[in-house]
């Protein structure tokens, strides 16, 4: 049987999207499975051992991407995310069983295994909404698998030869990455920089700040309040060198956003800070990862499903998370992801372990 799945959004959403492959494939070895994601996120599974080809798709399906796919005849598709021109594309192409979240009028008449399920509800994690999809296809399985990002050696050798030329001889690297990508509330640049200059100034440790060009505004904000033993290295990386420099990690400290995703799925520990509304929260989107913790402001949030912003009078609730609260949060997971790796039972991928 060949399977096609699709998720053509953001990193993070097609981080917690990784489970699926491996899910299935755990149930059905023999089967084929295909990955539909946008060019920018194919880094994220051009390794994975679950996945037997790569489609990528960046907008609207055009007529190459639909011509290659009809040449493929897949026995089904499961869309974890629903857009109403790829559900019509998959089935103009013929493909029979069309799996994916019943969330729009129109999804009811394109999907035919269509699933309710009301994401934005709050009942479930995103990493579990998807696997839920994936039951449908298989039926219940084996437990459900975390997010795992597989890299090349050549990936790994980036991270090793990060450690040894930026950070020789240092017992725990950090990076605090304060851009959110417009995903979340924002924290204030000042104190991300706080929190840097914290654990700088922590012996043994040292601190990096990352950030893509979508973040330039906000590293340019953060930058001037850092201690001189703090290095930016935004926009150095591309994707795929990215992953391998994040291995040389021990914490990544930063908003809901995909680096904090894909940290979390190649080991490295983590500290997210979320906002309290249903659907950017921790419950919704925390990272999922051994030593992940997740922080958000201590308020009753009146929102009952998006955030209104200006219009809330707890805006901005999110500086109701304290620097001292992250940093303590970041020096718990270090130890906890040290201690693991000295007594041997840390389950992170062998070169993405750096005990203090």
């Amino acid at each position: 049987m060949k399977v096609l799945v699709a998720r053509t959004d953001r990193l993070g959403d097609v981080v917690l999207s990784l489970p699926v492959f491996e899910f299935i494939k755990r149930a059905r070895p023999d089967w084929q499975l295909h990955a539909l994601v946008t060019p920018g996120a194919m880094p994220l599974v051009e390794n994975d051992p679950h996945v037997d080809a790569i489609w990528s798709s960046d907008g609207l399906p055009d007529d190459r991407l639909a011509a290659g796919l009809a040449t493929e005849r897949f026995d089904a598709v499961l869309l974890l995310l629903y857009r109403r021109e790829l559900a019509a594309l998959m089935r103009r192409i013929g493909i029979r069983r069309r799996i994916g979240p019943l969330s729009k009028w129109s999804s009811w008449l394109l999907l035919n295994r269509g699933v309710w399920q009301g994401r934005s509800r709050l009942k479930l994690h995103e990493w579990e909404y998807n696997l839920r999809l994936a039951e449908k296809l298989i039926g219940r399985g084996t437990p459900y698998p975390e997010p795992r990002i597989h890299l090349a050696e050549i990936q790994r050798e980036i991270g090793r030869e990060f450690r040894r030329q930026e950070a020789p001889g240092v017992g725990t690297v950090v990076f605090v990455h304060p851009g959110s990508g417009g995903s979340a509330l924002d924290w204030e640049p000042i104190r991300f920089a706080a929190v840097a200059n914290a654990l700088a100034a922590d012996p043994g440790v040292r601190v990096f700040v990352t950030g893509s060009h979508h973040d330039r505004l906000l590293i340019d904000l953060v930058a001037p309040e850092l201690l001189p033993e703090v290095t930016v290295i935004a926009e150095r990386y591309q994707l795929r060198e990215f992953l391998g420099v994040l291995t040389a990690g021990d914490v990544l400290i930063g908003p809901s956003t995909g680096p904090l995703h894909m940290a979390a799925a190649l080991g490295c520990a983590t500290v997210g800070l979320f906002p309290p509304v249903a659907t950017m929260s921790a419950q919704r989107w925390g990272s999922r990862g051994p030593y992940s913790r997740s922080l958000e402001p201590d308020v009753s949030c009146p929102a009952r499903r998006y955030c209104t912003e200006e219009r809330c009078l707890l805006f901005n609730c999110m500086q109701g998370i304290c620097v001292s609260d992250v940093v303590a949060a970041a020096r718990q997971v270090i130890r906890q992801r040290a201690a693991a790796a000295t007594a041997g039972t840390d389950t992170t991928e062998p070169d993405a372990a750096h005990p203090a």
